[in-house]
């Protein structure tokens, strides 16, 4: 038998070429064998004897091998004769098939000589009269190559295929390096080099399920997610959480979750992450870990934007378990030539044509298609003041004009800026209830000295006095931060619980920014060197005791808390109620000088008492001279006078308010140090929002060239949004509808054949006629595609389809620390 036989043992060497006849057990050889001169190849598994030896008889090699050798020679031979019998001869035909039926019957028999024998005799026939039909050595190695290679392939693309994972975004489900198997069958069969599935009744993907697929972006790659969303889900991401709003659902539903003590660690070096937290998510049956990072996003937005994705039939959502760091559904992108709908209405455009200045843009965020190239929809946000939403606090610590007069001033500053000031109990302001918030809120009032609250037609206003150490808060609240006095006690509150727990805090460590969706802007003015802002200086005699023998110079330059309120809150603390006239306990008329800077002066029985205001410097000085220096009202207007003159120059350089009255001034009075504090008294913080939401913003649609075309797209519009009208006023062919909060408008634009659907919202078109110029504006730029056609656009390509998953991640096999670990 010729060696083309393969995977069998190479024969054993010495046996007899003649005795396969005398062996056969009365089967005659085939007749005309030797009459045709057919010559004998040496017998099967056999050698030549040596020279001058006779023939010995050995035994027949193993039977195993024989049977097997024989079995594949029966094979071959019957292969031939079916395929090229018509081009052997009949008479050696014949003899095959009689060799054929001999093996048959000796095998049955289990008589391995004769099998021997004929199993030569049928090789011999093969090689002689059907050589041209046998394969060769070569033939045969590549034909069992392909078989094995085949074999390998559908091993893999049917039952089971490695992966080793690249990336870390499966952590800590999975770690970068990860070798991993994974099941192919358990979806049903993948038609190797295609997208067809076969048997997929034999197993469905389930929600939570670890898959490898053909990334959709660059099907080259595989990508290992967890799956989220099946067809027909709706999944909605909200900054940290995820719900789901399963197929034939009406709502969502947020998927369970418990946070983690431990901590994450980098699977490289194994080192704790920082601002990273681990939470055990469930989601059916399954429960398994996630991740997430502190982002740049999520810290200047703790809340995120809510964004909804509606998956198609037939295409699978999926995320990553390391949630901030996975390129997933959330974030593929594909570049296309594609429509951009703010080629046709720009920044630039809604400035020109509305009151705002300021927009932000953005798609919407809700996904229900794969990337569709010829349609864009935009919308852009003003961002709008809102005053309702603003926010500030003033802080003095143990002001040196006193706080009650300091109160009295800024109580008074409200009144004259149109708020409705009164006075109010800190529990009237926290209002009745019961229960372990109101008990703690009420505390407060054992600290609050005097509490006045206002209002107007945007906020809530608050002046609190606290006693020990005197300390006077100013709070303002937006209506839309504190919709009732509950709600300012509340937020008061807050920030009287901060300055408890350190009375160090600055204003803008105080007041906290409130939740939401609104853009905050701060202004501050911190707690700094008091020189920049206040002098004083004291001189006092040794003859004359107390208030009579002493002088006091206090020089507020520049007041953070504004001139007109360091002023009145001098005038107060020294008696006198500004405001009112002399008869009715007000100051007196001042005088003013040359440079317009005003002075009162006050008789305050032991002592002098001079106040100057010089409002275009922003310079407020308050003297005190007693009457055993001052004996006469005219010394005390001499020294005052000297401090006036030398005031343009201090309101300049700070450095020269020590010169403003010295101890030659005083006729060498000596001076007594005056103990001023090491941090001005005064700070404040103002929180500016801005609003980016649906009341002032436009949004902006365009279909170019629509599959159903100019005529059925505006149909499909107005069978979508009701009370659509035919409106030729605005444009040719155009339709238009009014509510209560947009204006809306549908417009052909035959050049391009392009659809344009533009909805402004009362916010930003408070008139028909804004809106009209925004579409107008629109469609004339829509004439060109060249306009809004960008060749180099990405557009959002969220899904999985199902034919390119590979099949589900089952089992971890490396590294051996984690060997055969289930992945979850």
């Amino acid at each position: 038998m010729s060696e083309r036989s393969e995977g069998q043992p190479e024969p054993e060497a010495g046996t007899a070429k003649s005795e396969g006849a005398a062996g056969s057990k009365g089967v005659a050889e085939p007749e005309g064998a030797a009459a045709k001169g057919t010559p004998k190849a040496p017998a099967f598994g056999d050698a030549k004897p040596k020279a001058g030896a006779q023939a010995k008889p050995e035994p027949v090699a193993d039977p195993r091998q024989v049977r097997a050798a024989v079995r594949i020679l029966r094979k071959e031979a019957t292969r031939i004769l079916k395929r090229h019998g018509a081009r052997i001869a009949r008479e050696p035909a014949e003899q095959m098939r009689q060799c054929i039926a001999a093996i048959d019957q000796l095998r049955e028999k289990e008589d391995w000589r004769g099998l021997h024998t004929q199993a030569d005799l049928l090789d011999q026939l093969l090689d002689t009269h059907a050589g041209f039909a046998r394969k060769s050595a070569l033939r045969e190695t590549l034909e069992n190559i392909a078989i094995a290679v085949l074999i390998a392939l559908g091993l893999r693309s049917c039952l089971y295929e490695p992966f080793k994972i690249p990336s870390g975004s499966m952590m800590p489900t999975l770690r970068t390096g990860d070798h991993i198997f994974v099941n192919k069958f358990v979806y049903g069969i993948q038609i190797p080099f295609t997208t067809t599935v076969v048997g997929e009744s034999l197993g469905q993907i389930e929600r939570g399920d670890v898959i490898v697929f053909r990334y959709p972006v660059d099907e080259t790659q595989d990508f290992i997610k967890r799956v989220v969303g099946l067809p027909g889900d709706e999944i909605m991401v909200e900054g940290r959480r995820v719900s789901i709003k399963r197929a034939g659902e009406g709502e969502f539903s947020e998927l369970p979750r418990r946070r983690l003590e431990q901590r994450c660690f980098d699977p490289e070096s194994d080192k704790p992450i920082a601002n990273c937290t681990l939470y055990e998510e469930t989601m059916g049956d399954r429960t398994y870990v996630v991740r997430y990072k502190l982002s740049v996003e999520e810290h200047k937005d703790p809340t995120g934007t809510a964004q909804v994705w509606k998956v198609p039939q037939a295409h699978l959502f999926v995320m990553g378990d390391n949630r901030n760091d996975s390129l997933d559904s959330r974030r593929w992108m594909v570049p296309a030539t594609a429509v951009k709908a703010d080629g046709l209405l720009s920044t630039k455009d809604l400035r020109d044509l509305t009151d705002e200045r300021l927009f932000s843009m953005a798609r919407p965020d809700y996904f229900d298609e794969q990337a569709e190239f010829s349609h864009d929809h935009v919308i852009f946000r003003a961002s709008h003041r809102a005053l309702a939403h603003d926010l500030a606090l003033e802080v003095w610590r143990e002001p040196t004009l006193s706080a009650p007069a300091v109160r009295a001033s800024k109580v008074a500053m409200l009144a004259s800026a149109g708020v409705q000031v009164h006075d109010r109990g800190w529990d009237a302001l926290v209002g009745p209830g019961q229960g372990a918030e109101l008990d703690a809120l009420r505390r407060h009032g054992e600290d609050v000295a005097a509490l006045h609250v206002g209002e107007d037609p945007d906020a809530f206003h608050a002046v609190v006095e606290l006693r020990e150490p005197a300390t006077l808060l100013a709070l303002s609240c937006g209506k839309a931060v504190c919709a009732d006095e509950a709600a300012l006690a509340r937020r008061l509150g807050e920030v009287l619980d901060r300055l408890g727990d350190n009375r160090g805090r600055e204003a803008r460590e105080l007041l906290a920014r409130p939740d939401g969706p609104t853009n905050y802007s701060s202004q501050f003015k911190s707690r700094h060197n008091p020189r920049d802002h206040y002098f004083e200086r004291r001189f006092a005699s040794a003859e004359v005791e107390g208030a009579r023998g002493q002088v006091r110079l206090r020089v507020f330059r520049r007041p953070d808390d504004g001139t007109e309120l360091v002023r009145d809150a001098a005038l107060r603390m020294l008696g006198v109620e500004p405001g009112k006239g002399t008869e009715e306990g007000g100051p007196p008329e001042p005088e003013l000088d040359d440079q317009g800077i005003a002075a009162w002066t006050l008789d305050r029985g032991d002592s002098w008492a001079l106040v100057a205001a010089d409002t275009t410097r922003e310079m407020v000085v308050v003297l005190e001279c007693g009457k055993g220096v001052c004996v006469k009202e005219s010394r005390g207007k001499e020294l005052l006078q000297l401090v006036r003159g030398r005031l343009p120059r201090a309101a300049g350089d700070r450095r020269r308010m020590t010169a403003l009255l010295g101890v030659a001034d005083l006729d060498g009075l000596p001076e007594i140090p005056a103990g001023r504090g090491e941090l001005a008294e005064y700070d404040r913080v103002q929180l500016e929002a801005s609003v980016k939401g649906d009341d002032h913003s436009v949004e902006l649609e365009a279909w170019l060239q629509p599959q159903e075309g100019v005529v059925g797209k505006i149909e499909a519009l107005r069978q979508e949004i009701p009370g659509l009208e035919a409106d030729d006023a605005a444009l040719p062919g155009a339709w238009s509808t009014t509510d209560e909060s947009s204006i809306t408008f549908v417009v052909p634009v035959s050049e391009s054949q392009t659809v344009l659907r533009l909805r402004c919202f009362r916010g930003l078109c408070p008139a028909r006629q804004t809106a009209l110029a925004l579409v107008q504006r629109a469609a004339e730029k829509a004439i060109d595609p060249d306009n809004f056609v960008d060749p180099e656009a990405e557009r959002p390509l969220p899904f999985v389809p199902r034919g390119n998953v590979k099949g589900r991640a089952e089992r971890i096999w490396l590294p051996l620390s984690r060997f055969w670990l289930p992945v979850r």
